[in-house]
């Protein structure tokens, strides 16, 4: 007999700072009478980022923009008549702007800020407790980037014009519309892109959604780099900006020399795949990488 599949959630701490003190946001559900963090099942397809920060929205009424991860939980639930195991993972979220009205609805009919101590003695589970635990260690943030590497392109074979204006394909540009919600749910509010327009174009989507200016860099370019292989370092010196979300598309044999210069670890990376890096006050850098949504 096959393991019954297991049910993937996300959700978030949200928090924030009041006359001096760090309060987070708890969640009543009517359903379960229980105080916990704003959390949900993914949709079919969904990314896990995109997810947590629907759920939060959906269950607060708050705008958010998701940062450092904050653990795993992993428990059974029941399901048909039988018992599955349940992922949940959590990320710290802060508002996006001004605090919006709460509606209450069938799944959460009231909201409450609350001091950290006082959160932790509400909260209904121990898990959640634990999650929140993780949170002071992973704030402040101070500087965020986000390295990508651009969508799926029509092959080079396929195609009898210059490479710097190889388009993306059919997958690569339906990469790029998913791409556009995932980097939203970060808070992106910079982008600097390989001047190559399969870079340009996976970024294009998520530039005209929030009204913002692509920076092109054709020193992240695979010519730019291959030309001048120390160009790049005068990017990634003004990547990590104080309060800003930074986001840097380039190509494959670009992308170590890159994170090596960002003081990030060099990997490998599919189309599309890219790493969220977080610097914290104290120096910390806390990253986590994900493959395409």
């Amino acid at each position: 007999m096959s393991n019954p599949a297991t049910v993937i959630a996300a959700g978030g701490v949200v928090w924030r700072e009041s006359h001096g003190s760090r309060q987070v946001l708890l969640v009543h559900r009517p359903r379960y009478d229980d105080w916990s963090l704003p959390k949900g099942k993914l949709a079919p397809r969904e990314h896990v980022l995109v997810a947590a920060r629907r759920e939060i929205e959906e269950e607060t009424s708050q705008q958010v923009v998701l940062g450092p991860p904050l653990g795993v939980q992993r428990y059974d639930v029941r399901k048909n008549g039988g018992t599955v195991p349940k992922l949940v993972l959590y990320w710290a979220a802060s508002l996006a702007g001004p605090e919006q009205e709460f509606e209450p609805n069938d799944e959460v009919d009231k909201l409450e800020w609350l001091p950290v101590g006082k959160a932790k003695e509400r909260l209904s589970y121990p898990r959640d407790v634990d999650i929140l635990n993780c949170l002071d260690a992973v704030l402040p943030v101070e500087s965020t980037v986000v390295i990508l590497r651009h969508a799926e392109a029509v092959k080079r074979k396929e195609w009898s014009g210059k490479d710097t204006v190889r388009p993306l394909s059919d997958e690569g540009l339906a990469s790029a519309e998913r791409l556009s919600g995932v980097l939203a749910a970060l808070g992106v509010n910079r982008i600097r892109s390989s001047d190559a327009e399969r870079c340009a174009g996976t970024v294009t989507p998520y530039a005209a959604s929030i009204g913002r200016r692509i920076h092109l860099h054709p020193e992240i370019s695979e010519q730019g780099y291959e030309k001048d292989p120390s160009a790049l370092e005068k990017v990634a010196a003004k990547a990590w900006k104080p309060g800003k979300v930074t986001l840097i598309c380039s190509h494959r044999p670009v992308l170590p020399a890159l994170a090596e210069a960002l003081g990030l670890p060099v990997g490998k990376y599919a189309t599309s795949a890219f790493m969220v890096a977080h610097r914290l006050a104290d120096g910390r850098v806390i990253r986590e990488r994900f493959g395409a949504p």
